[in-house]
């Protein structure tokens, strides 16, 4: 379109219709957006409602799942004379099919003359370097106290250790080991259920007990 051979009266009426255009799409993408908006704020308002009660029907049942099986393990105590492990427990059922485990999930704290220890024991592991091999199997050892992610220490890796250090009869090492597991501090951060079971084809499976086990 060649704008100059446009009356004026033309073009003024060719501005509005595009200013007016321009309006009508800024204003189809506001309401656009406050739909957008409207939609969002009720999906989350009516799945939090549905949430809160699928939450509060998990604990519910959480609640009752231990309180039946502290019934189970106080008979089981008296009847067998055991002592269970506190830790985590397991109860299968007589043919087999279905086992359920509960316990409590345990953090694996350290008091701060851990570090203590670790010198001690990492200095005479280093201290049996000789050659190549050697200093090859003491990295291996080493290994053992390794931290996970979360800068912690292993208890059951610190036990491993253990065995080698009597086995050494090196009196620092020793040491070094008992100042380990002197500032061991264990603490239960949750309870668990875990729940197997064998279905139609005898295949063992895991009955998801959380939403992101859920496919």
């Amino acid at each position: 379109m060649d704008l100059s051979k446009l009356s004026k009266e033309e073009k003024e009426k060719l501005f509005a219709e595009l200013e007016a255009e321009k309006q009508a799409e800024k204003q189809k993408k506001e309401q656009d957006r406050e739909s957008y908006k409207q939609l969002k704020d009720e999906a989350i308002r009516d799945m939090f409602l549905q949430l809160k009660n699928l939450s509060g029907a998990m604990i519910h049942v959480k609640g009752i799942v231990f309180s039946r099986f502290d019934t189970i393990r106080g008979m089981k105590e008296d009847l067998f004379k055991t002592k269970s492990d506190r830790n985590s427990d397991t109860y299968t059922s007589e043919d087999g099919t279905i086992s359920i485990k509960l316990g409590n999930r345990i953090y694996e704290g350290w008091a701060d003359e851990v570090e203590v220890g670790v010198q001690k024991v990492r200095e005479y592991l280093k201290s049996l370097a000789k050659d190549e091999n050697s200093a090859n199997l003491v990295e291996t050892v080493m290994g053992l106290l390794a931290k996970d992610r979360k800068g912690n220490l292993k208890a059951s890796k610190v036990l491993e250790l253990e065995k080698l250090a009597k086995k050494s009869g090196d009196q620092d090492f020793i040491d070094g080991l008992t100042i380990i597991k002197e500032a061991y501090r264990p603490s239960p951060s949750c309870q668990f259920i875990e729940v197997k079971y064998k279905d139609e084809n005898g295949k063992e499976q895991s009955l998801p007990l959380s939403i992101s086990a859920f496919d």
